[in-house]
């Protein structure tokens, strides 16, 4: 699961990055895949918190 979030967060930075070349970064479209961004960053760092508790424990 981690792997497969890694991929998709850096699908979606090269995808924000690329409507940013020729949109503004307050753009509907950037702001939605900053958005996506934000939700897959969250879940990818609740993950890595769970696991890094598991361990710990």
């Amino acid at each position: 699961m981690k792997e497969y979030l890694r991929e998709e967060i850096e699908r979606k930075r090269e995808e924000l990055f690329e409507v940013t070349k020729s949109t503004s970064l307050t753009s509907r479209l950037a702001l939605k895949y900053s958005e996506e961004l934000d939700l897959l960053l969250n879940q990818y760092e609740s993950i890595v918190s769970h696991d890094l508790q598991q361990t710990a424990n």
